[in-house]
């Protein structure tokens, strides 16, 4: 984490001061999409494979081999994003205002306008594709977006529409799909508590598993135990080479992310200005104070009207105390640069005022007001 965390400061230290464009093709880009597009072929040529074996001389011991190669080839299949299970699509007709506030940003940063907004109880945004068409969404947290200003909503939004050409490799083409499919697969090879079986921690269970005290542990129930022991080492064999291959991919597409989110984040000042920009990000690292003190005046108010003025006001009282700087940290597979960096990026720049004439207001929360109440009723009884 310590070499992730330097390389990460280095690239902050070479793009401070400027504003920096979208990642280019480089040596990285070129591998990044490379071992995408051999990982994919591998997948296919595992399904064409398995489904050999299944077919070949069925049934047949290579039938086995055959169902192993499918599931693999599954797993590696490209696997469009999806949005989030509860979520709630907002069309133009229930959220008109909503609707103009984005289409004027997404004109303002040049990009075009999602075809999909939803809204759910999270704290944070996110903009992408979904599905096999690909279509362009934009999703706002709830709560993230109650406690922001105008302003700092039109910084919000101006960041997730400029992954749209931001150029982030794990964003367009073949690199993101992949991505998720290594995320998926180490996922498989995961040990998991409530499904293995822990027979190497247990004597009654090894003796039972011998044989010896006439226990229930015999016949195929027993093999399967011992199947389980047997493929362990196997299992995590397989888990080191998928998460190593994971961390290869991840490390080589680092720069060119947190390039790009650099760039989604000056796009979001050139629009809504630095001041509002700089907020908005410390509000992203904010999440448990902010919904604790969201909850705490909700509970005394004792009712489930939203109150935004109050909610705005708690959000800016909790920046006012926070840190000067959030904290430096970073993980190996981190899709975003530390909030630290990018606070310092924004900071190292000339400071911008806003250029877009008509923020997220009143309208926009008329358009939301369901959403504010749902709000208000989970945290209150939540």
């Amino acid at each position: 984490m310590n070499r992730d965390l330097a390389r990460d400061e280095r690239l902050a230290a070479e793009l401070a001061g400027h504003a920096p464009g979208p990642p280019g093709w480089g040596p990285a880009r070129v591998v990044v999409t490379l071992m995408a597009v051999l990982i994919q072929l591998a997948a296919i040529a595992a399904l064409g494979c398995g489904a050999w074996l299944v077919v070949r001389d069925f049934p047949s011991i290579s039938v086995l081999p055959g169902v192993v190669l499918l599931a693999f080839g599954a797993v590696l299949l490209p696997r469009p994003a999806g949005l989030p299970r509860y979520s709630t699509r907002l069309d133009r007709a229930d959220a008109p205002h909503l609707h103009a506030f984005v289409a004027g940003v997404a004109a303002a940063v040049g990009t075009p306008c999602p075809r999909i907004i939803v809204v759910d109880d999270s704290f944070e945004a996110d903009g992408g594709t979904t599905g096999l068409l690909r279509r362009r969404y934009l999703r706002i947290g709830v709560p993230l977006f109650a406690v922001l200003t105008p302003l700092q909503r039109t910084a919000l939004v101006a960041h997730q529409l400029a992954h749209f050409t931001n150029g982030d490799p794990l964003r367009s083409g073949p690199a993101g799909s992949v991505d998720r499919s290594l995320t998926a697969l180490v996922s498989l090879f995961e040990p998991r508590r409530d499904t293995t079986i822990r027979a190497l921690q247990d004597p009654a269970i090894l003796g039972a598993m011998a044989g010896s005290g006439g226990g229930p542990m015999r016949g195929s129930v027993g093999s399967v135990w011992y199947a389980e022991l047997i493929l362990s080492p196997v299992n995590a064999v397989l888990r080191w080479i998928a998460a190593g291959v994971r961390r290869l991919f991840a490390s080589m597409a680092r720069a060119d992310v947190h390039r790009a989110e650099y760039h989604a984040d000056a796009e979001a000042a050139r629009i809504a200005g630095s001041a509002a920009t700089l907020a908005m990000l410390y509000t992203l690292g904010l999440r448990e104070p902010m919904v604790t003190v969201l909850r705490r005046h909700i509970r005394q108010a004792g009712d489930d009207r939203p109150d935004l003025a109050a909610w705005r006001a708690l959000g800016d009282g909790v920046r006012a105390h926070a840190p000067a700087e959030p904290p430096l940290s970073t993980s190996p597979f981190a899709g975003h640069p530390p909030l630290a960096l990018r606070v310092r990026l924004v900071r190292s720049r000339p400071t911008l005022e806003p250029t877009l004439p008509e923020p997220a207001d009143a309208g926009a929360d008329a358009d939301l007001a369901t959403e504010y109440r749902r709000l208000a009723r989970d945290l209150r009884y939540g």
